[in-house]
């Protein structure tokens, strides 16, 4: 038996609508979170983030739980210097899609700027098992480790330093003790002689 096929269309011809694919027309709402999202990405590119902002805050009036735009927001909050924003959105975008490695590394870059070493050292875990060769997560692990155990240098610093200062006040106020006691002492001599 003989396969039943259906010729090419001539030139200026369209194909049978049984052989185009359909793709399924976009609600309005759609329309328009694909719309602030492109002008989102536009302003992020133009360093604009403020603009972006605003763009992917009302793509996601829309679609609130839309992943790839909590991370683009994510990313935006970051770049602008608005650090506790952009880990908000990167905890949401791994809320809303766990599997999105991507999450991951907003999560981690967020924490980094915050100064938590080893929560952005557990989030770049978590890309490093799901893509063991993403080089950003690799440098962003390496730089976590280095820059712990730099926190940690300074805080032991810190601390001898304040240990010496409480020595140091110690033996003051001894030695001030001490003065005062011998002038005293001194004072009664004197009116006792």
């Amino acid at each position: 038996a003989t396969a039943a096929t259906t010729p090419p269309a001539a030139e200026g011809e369209t194909a049978p609508k049984s052989a185009q694919p359909e793709e399924p027309e976009k609600e309005e709402w759609e329309v328009q979170r694909d719309s602030h999202k492109q002008s989102a990405d536009d302003a992020f590119r133009s360093r604009d983030y403020p603009t972006a902002i605003a763009h992917y805050t009302n793509a996601l009036s829309l679609d609130p739980s839309n992943h790839i735009l909590l991370s683009n927001r994510s990313a935006t909050h970051l770049a602008n210097g608005e650090k506790s924003k952009a880990l908000s959105d990167a905890r949401e975008c791994i809320q809303a899609n766990d599997a999105f490695t991507k999450g991951y590394s907003r999560l981690a870059a967020a924490m980094m700027s915050l100064g938590r070493w080893g929560e952005a050292k557990n989030a770049y875990g978590t890309v490093l098992k799901r893509e063991p060769e993403n080089a950003a997560a690799k440098k962003g692990m390496e730089d976590c480790r280095t820059r712990e155990v730099a926190s940690n240098r300074a805080e032991m610093d810190l601390l001898k330093k304040q240990k010496e200062e409480k020595v140091a006040a110690e033996a003051a106020a001894k030695a001030k003790a001490k003065q005062e006691e011998e002038e005293a002492k001194n004072k009664a001599e004197e009116t006792a002689a």
